[in-house]
């Protein structure tokens, strides 16, 4: 086996040296990049080495990276171990037959309300899934009320969005008797917001790591070691795509922003472990074989091609790379790439393709271009059998490297991240187009109305499943409602933390004082423009988003509007049923 790759195999999640607890081994302290976690979670270690009686909550989910974090402090001096009880995994127990919130219980017996102004001495650091904390609140809330009103005062259990978060700090309440603080790894991300769009610079930081020229880096130095003077190294795509990380910027920009695209649609929150194991399988792949690069047939020209980064990208379903391939070009809803694939399948000769328009001034495409010679001469049947899969496969990889050299600039994608930056700083009224794309799909949700001049029927909602001859529907007004609260925040100030998940309050009068909320993220919002565009949603679309649809029912079923029912066939005349002062239902026609 390669040592280069055995040395990369330590980036994946399943292998153990990816994983710290309260030791730092020289891989995981090289790989370790200083962030807004480490700097918040040091703060609150230091306020709390200052009380007596302290508690620190490092919340999050399952495989985050809290212990490596705790780890990392350690490792620092700045938690010393004499001064604090740390207990990493509160999932389960360290006593045969006893449950993990009764071994939670014990642990936190100095913290009950009863014991945690008895003036002794006890410092403690927890590292807790924010749904076992939640658990253990719930079968404990009478004996831990002090905590549970911490929890509640900071919204440990709510998306808080930047401006509300630094309220809350300068808010918070100060006891001279005991400290309690959290961090919470489900709102710190690995991408910070700015006005410009995204900051990637931790992410880029985690690449860096990988294939820095660093004696430290055991990788990099395998692969000088190894890989640079391997004679195989021509037929390997992991030769090429390490390489090409350390030689192109352009690359490594370009696999960065797709993943944090990925993250960012699909409303992720991958730990370090994750984005590691990412760049893994970028550069090595599960497909890779070694034995692949020393056959001289047919089938090492798939293998090559297949196992290069822009392939492993958007063809994998593993992890990441599972969301990553949600952003191959090839699949684009707006089409960008037919013209390309139109020119290159009407191609007639691929050999004189590859020498004039690709292989000039590349080494990847001229190395490929090799290998179709190589198996042309010597497997022509077998070639000329794999031809059409091979063209095909080289016309993807060859769209795929021209849209990483030229990318196509994602409106959609950059207009949001200026509605989640503005909506975080507390600027609601920046929030009106979204606000105005709420509303209009209201009445776009469960069909279109149309009237006798071809229009839409203004606030018409269709409520109930109509037939081939008409509709039911109510007349609704939606209201948006203000946050009085909002505090905005200035442009230049820094985001501590943020939530992907837009909360926005509705009425179907100002002064209702029945409120019903949406909680909109990229997915929802990309969904609404389809809508607003003319697309009409079929039943596993609402389904598919079921916050949206409930939003529409509450808003149906709060209304008092008379019902109306649209004839479709004939003139598309309009009908009105209603209550009479005896509570008769009249039915007559409308205009």
């Amino acid at each position: 086996m390669c040592r280069f790759i055995d040395e990369m195999e330590k980036l994946k999640s399943s292998s153990s040296s990816s994983v710290a607890n309260e030791k730092f081994s020289a891989f995981n302290g090289y790989m370790h990049i200083f962030s807004k976690m480490d700097e918040r979670l040091s703060d609150v270690i230091r306020k709390a080495a200052g009380y007596k009686k302290s508690l620190v909550l490092v919340c999050g989910n399952s495989g985050d990276g809290k212990s490596h974090l705790i780890a990392s402090l350690i490792d620092e001096q700045i938690i010393d171990q004499s001064r604090f009880d740390i207990y990493i995994d509160a999932t389960s127990s360290d006593k045969k037959g006893m449950k993990a919130n009764v071994k939670l219980r014990e642990k936190l017996e100095p913290f009950t309300d009863t014991n945690i102004l008895d003036g002794s001495e006890y410092r403690m650091i927890v590292a807790i899934n924010l749904g076992v904390l939640n658990d253990f609140m719930k079968n404990y809330e009478d004996e831990f009320c002090v905590i549970q009103n911490y929890i509640n005062q900071q919204g440990l259990f709510d998306n808080i969005p930047a401006w509300k978060f630094i309220e809350m700090q300068k808010q918070r309440d100060h006891i001279d008797q005991y400290f309690i603080g959290h961090v919470d790894f489900t709102s710190f991300h690995r991408y910070e917001l700015n006005a410009s769009g995204l900051e990637l610079s931790f992410i880029h930081g985690l690449l860096e790591k990988i294939i820095a020229d660093d004696s430290a880096n055991s990788m990099y130095q395998a692969f000088q070691q190894e890989c640079a003077g391997c004679p195989k190294r021509v037929s390997c795509p992991v030769y090429w795509n390490y390489s090409a990380f350390i030689k192109d910027s352009r690359i490594r920009d370009y696999v960065i922003t797709i993943l944090a695209k990925a993250i960012i649609k699909n409303n992720l929150s991958p730990s370090v472990r994750d984005i590691n194991n990412f760049f893994y399988e970028v550069i090595i792949g599960n497909t890779f074989s070694s034995s692949m690069t020393d056959v001289r047939s047919v089938e090492r020209q798939a293998h090559f091609i297949h196992n290069l980064t822009l392939w492993l990208l958007f063809e994998s379903s593993d992890g990441l790379l599972a969301y990553t391939a949600k952003e191959d070009p090839l699949n684009d809803p707006e089409r960008s790439c037919d013209g390309q694939i139109i020119s290159l399948n009407l191609k007639r000769d691929l050999k004189k393709w590859l020498t004039e328009e690709a292989v000039p001034g590349n080494d990847l495409f001229k190395q490929i271009y090799s290998n179709i010679i190589f198996c042309e001469s010597k497997f022509a049947k077998v070639y000329r059998d794999n031809e059409r899969n091979i063209k095909r496969d080289i016309y993807k990889y060859y769209i795929r490297y021209c849209q990483m050299e030229h990318p196509v600039k994602d409106d959609r994608f950059s207009g949001f991240l200026k509605i989640l930056y503005e909506y975080n700083r507390g600027n609601e009224k920046a929030c009106a187009k979204l606000i105005s794309l709420i509303k209009d799909c209201v009445y776009l949700w469960n069909g279109r109305l149309g009237d006798k001049s071809g229009g839409i029927i203004k606030n018409g909602v269709i409520f109930a499943k109509g037939t081939d001859k008409y509709f039911l529907y109510k007349n609704i007004e939606v209201q948006f409602i203000r946050n009085p609260k909002i505090k905005l925040i200035c442009d230049e100030e820094e985001f501590p933390n943020f939530t992907t998940t837009m909360r926005f309050n509705f009425a179907l009068d100002k002064r209702s004082k029945k409120i019903i909320t949406l909680d909109i993220d990229y997915e929802l919002y990309a969904f609404l423009l389809e809508v607003k565009r003319g697309y009409t949603p079929t039943d596993s679309d609402r389904k598919a988003n079921v916050k949206y649809d409930s939003f529409v029912r509450n808003l149906i079923a709060g209304s008092d509007s008379d019902l109306y029912v649209y004839a479709k066939s004939g003139k598309g005349d309009t009908y009105k049923i209603s209550c009479d002062e005896f509570d008769r239902y009249v039915f007559e026609r409308e205009g």
